[in-house]
């Protein structure tokens, strides 16, 4: 059985919205804390990587908030690798209550890529990664999302330094974040965030300007394109929200 990391967290303030209310990107970086802390663990993290010169560039990521943890709760988030196949691998993570409820879980799927030249790597050349005790082939979690052909709310911004993360380039919670402030604030103000799936196409970097460009689908679903200055494709986002 794969191996399963977990770790404690007491919501704060800060990772709060106006209604005391945890915010959805606070479960993303919760994930992204547990996910690099296992690998770090297990002998495969940041410095494995580093000095193999591969990275997992993180390509689809779906997650879905079945309730949402309020200002000071205590709750556990967990991860496990599900899937290991060739050039991909899939990734499960939870936020679960005292009870071992889950309140939010998010499946992710990465590619390995030489750092040298973005080419992909077989994830069997490492066996480093049998670690993960992992041995299933998985599937993957979604199969695309659909370009906007209408935009009905569009908003600007510009990438700061704060944005960017280790590898010098916008963290990938980011684009949620862009996305839920391009929504009309009636929309975001009185509904809740019930699934966002993401589709990551190219990176973007300090100085960018980028776009995100909404298309109303129904009153609860809304998909968003985010471009960079060059008019290129960075991300593709669709919220259903209830």
């Amino acid at each position: 059985m794969a191996v399963v990391t977990s770790e404690k967290r007491r919501i704060t303030c800060y990772e709060s919205d106006y209604a005391g209310k945890m915010l959805p990107t606070t479960a993303m970086n919760y994930f992204q804390e547990v996910s690099t802390n296992q690998g770090d663990t297990l002998g495969i993290g940041s410095d494995f990587l580093n000095e193999n010169s591969i990275a997992w560039f993180l390509v689809k990521y779906v997650i879905r908030f079945k309730t949402y943890p309020r200002y000071k709760d205590e709750v556990i988030a967990t991860t496990q690798a599900t899937g290991m196949d060739k050039f991909c691998a899939i990734r499960r993570f939870t936020i679960e209550d005292k009870k071992g409820e889950a309140m939010v879980v998010a499946d992710t799927q990465w590619m390995l890529i030489s750092r040298e030249n973005e080419k992909m790597e077989r994830i069997s050349e490492y066996p480093e990664f049998d670690v993960y005790d992992c041995h299933e082939k998985g599937e993957p979690v979604f199969k695309k999302i659909a370009k906007i052909k209408n935009v009905d709310y569009a908003k600007t911004f510009h990438v700061r330094f704060l944005d960017i993360d280790f590898n010098k380039h916008v963290n990938h919670v980011k684009y949620l974040a862009w996305a839920i402030e391009v929504l009309p604030l009636e929309v975001a103000e009185t509904m809740d965030l019930t699934e966002a799936k993401i589709v990551y196409k190219a990176q973007c970097f300090y100085g960018d300007t980028i776009e995100a460009l909404c298309e109303k689908l129904s009153e609860k679903l809304f998909r968003v394109d985010i471009v960079n200055q060059e008019n290129v494709l960075l991300c593709q986002l669709e919220l259903n929200l209830g």
